[in-house]
This record gives structure tokens, sequence and C-alpha cells, in this order.
């Protein structure tokens, strides 16, 4: 393989994972405490980044990592519950 065609793998691959950009604080919010409150609050992600955040959640989603509960949320949610914390709002 290539260089070139090395370096766009792996920048591909470091954008896959990245929260996606104009993240809704407001709607994270929102979602945040609707449907996470009553177990979660924002200290518990406290250091978190945005992008570790978006990535556990969507593993809670498709059931990669164990949670009390079953989780039912739009990609969009995901990323916006994420910065929402991620921004260490309460």
């Amino acid at each position: 393989m290539s260089k070139v065609l090395i370096t766009l793998l792996m920048m591909l691959a470091g954008f896959a994972g990245a929260p996606a950009q104009g993240a809704d604080l407001q709607a994270g919010k929102g979602a945040a405490q609707s449907k996470c409150a009553q177990c979660h609050d924002a200290d518990d992600w406290e250091g978190e980044d945005a992008a570790s955040l978006e990535s556990l959640i969507r593993d809670i989603v498709a059931g990669k990592v164990k949670h009390k509960v079953k989780l039912e949320l739009t990609a969009a949610e995901v990323s916006n519950i994420a910065a929402y914390w991620a921004a260490g709002r309460k």
C-alpha cells in the first residue's frame, strides 16, 4: 500500500470516531435529563472528552457494553449527550 493511501485511511478512521460537528448542547441536556439522569449526572463523566463518551454510549446502545437498562438513542442523541457531558454541564 502506498504511504498516501495509508495516511488517508488513518485520517478517515480518526474522523469516524469523532463527535459530530455542531452537536446541540441544549438537546443533549434534555436527552440526558430524560434518559440518563435517573442513574447518572454530568459529574460521572468529569474529564472525559466527547469522542470517548460518544463511543461508549454507542457501544451501550449497540449492546456491546453492559448497562443497567437497554438504551434506545438516535445517533444525534448520542452525539448531543456526549457533547453535553463533555462540556461539564449539569
